[in-house]
């Protein structure tokens, strides 16, 4: 008997639309991704009020925050009080287009907080477009009888 051997053939794998695919994937990710914010890592326990308004920003600030422990922390890094307007001079000749926000903790002393507010001012800030970060409370509705 005469038995025809056929050569196995190797499984085809569409290398293209798999490339296709992660491309597209690839793409998703990078639109979808939150860039990363320079975040304090002091605990700040915010300040709340019941009767300001609530505007939402929806543009990014880099955080300015005052713990109540008298430390300030410009984004991720710790600046000492003496230091704080040449950091913030430096920050500004960096990134000119930056914007500040004020994460002061509600124990802050005032004494902290008059001098970062100097420290803006001279460095060339408007205390003004400086926003102060504060917890916004709903006030309780009133129970009619």
């Amino acid at each position: 008997m005469n038995f025809i051997r056929k050569r196995a053939s190797r499984p085809a794998v569409p290398i293209i639309s798999l490339i296709d695919i992660l491309a597209i994937l690839l793409i998703y990710f990078i639109l979808t991704s939150a860039p990363l914010e320079e975040k304090t890592f002091a605990n700040i326990t915010l300040p709340e009020a019941s009767a300001l308004s609530a505007k939402a920003s929806s543009e990014s600030r880099l955080e300015l925050a005052v713990s109540a422990d008298s430390k300030i922390f410009l984004g991720a890094d710790e600046v000492p009080i003496a230091n704080l307007a040449d950091s913030l001079r430096k920050l500004k000749a960096e990134r000119p287009g930056v914007k500040l926000e004020l994460k002061a903790d509600e124990n802050a002393p005032l004494k902290i907080l008059v001098a970062t507010w100097d420290a803006l001012t001279r460095s060339g800030f408007q205390v003004k477009d400086v926003p102060a970060r504060i917890l916004m409370r709903k006030p309780d509705p009133v129970k009619k009888p």
